[in-house]
């Protein structure tokens, strides 16, 4: 039952990104995008690659290490944004949002914009902390498979096995974690020990982050090839990829997956823990 919920959540969440939206999501790494003139798209996100739209697009357009063409043809109802590469403009091209390019000729005055200026480039700056946050977590996760493959496996497995019982107890040692600091805070020994604890609670929570996209990951290429050679490094890092294309839904519904999925996984380290000390 538990992994029919668990399933039921994934996929409701998968299917309903391009419904709300009516378009779709590329997102592509190392390569170009190419949007034909009767293509019509949602996001567009190219890291190393050039973004070339002859098409629609519906909210914003991302290019990092690469530039972004506009023909004629173009209509981009979003913001277009340009890290690293120049934004070039047809003459009949429609942009119905703000295009921010940062690249080494402006790059002081895009900073001193994010800070000074229009408060609205700040959500640019939220997209690029964001996709740098996954970076960070997938280069976590490489790490770890190497370095660490026993106690992350041992996480996988408490997921695995108790999906249900990692969020509530997640949510619950998230809950009490706030009176716990409190505590520390009234004594002098406990004031020295909040930074250790807090080290040590986040590295359970981006632990169970990953442990969580190892599951994730393992769940969709299980059902997508049928001869599925498992591999840690693979699921991972596609389900990271997952988590965050995710938390682009509408709604703040995205995010909440997201918290959901890291409350439960720090649940599951909690719960290896307990089971190798008892």
């Amino acid at each position: 039952m538990e992994k029919k919920i668990i399933v039921l959540m994934v996929l409701a969440s998968l299917a309903l990104a391009p419904a709300w939206a009516d378009a779709q999501s590329i997102v592509k790494i190392g390569r170009d995008i190419e949007i034909a003139e009767d293509q019509v798209v949602d996001n567009a996100v190219a890291v190393g690659g050039q973004i070339t739209v002859r098409g629609l697009v519906e909210k914003r357009l991302v290019a990092i290490g690469g530039s972004i063409v506009l023909t004629s043809d173009a209509v981009v109802r979003g913001d277009v944004l340009c890290v690293g590469g120049v934004v070039v403009v047809g003459s009949g091209a429609q942009i119905y949002g703000k295009v921010t390019e940062i690249n080494s000729d402006n790059l002081w005055g895009a900073l001193s914009g994010f800070f000074y200026e229009d408060e609205d480039e700040w959500g640019w700056l939220t997209e690029i902390v964001s996709f740098c946050f996954f970076l960070t977590l997938a280069a976590l996760a490489l790490l770890m498979v190497f370095l660490f493959p026993g106690p992350l496996t041992a996480v996988i497995d408490c997921l695995s096995e108790n999906k249900l019982k990692s969020f509530f107890v997640g949510a619950l040692i998230s809950f009490l974690s706030v009176p716990f600091f409190m505590l520390l805070v009234l004594s002098l020994i406990g004031i020295a020990l909040i930074p250790l604890a807090l080290s040590l609670m986040l590295a359970a929570f981006m632990v169970g982050l990953i442990a969580v996209s190892a599951l994730l990951g393992r769940f969709v290429l299980t059902n997508i090839f049928v001869r599925h050679n498992q591999s840690t490094i693979r699921e991972t890092l596609l389900g990271l990829l997952l988590w965050w294309i995710l938390s682009w839904l509408p709604f703040y519904s995205g995010r909440l997956i997201l918290t959901a999925a890291v409350v439960m996984g720090f649940g599951g380290v909690c719960l290896a823990v307990f089971r190798r000390e008892s």
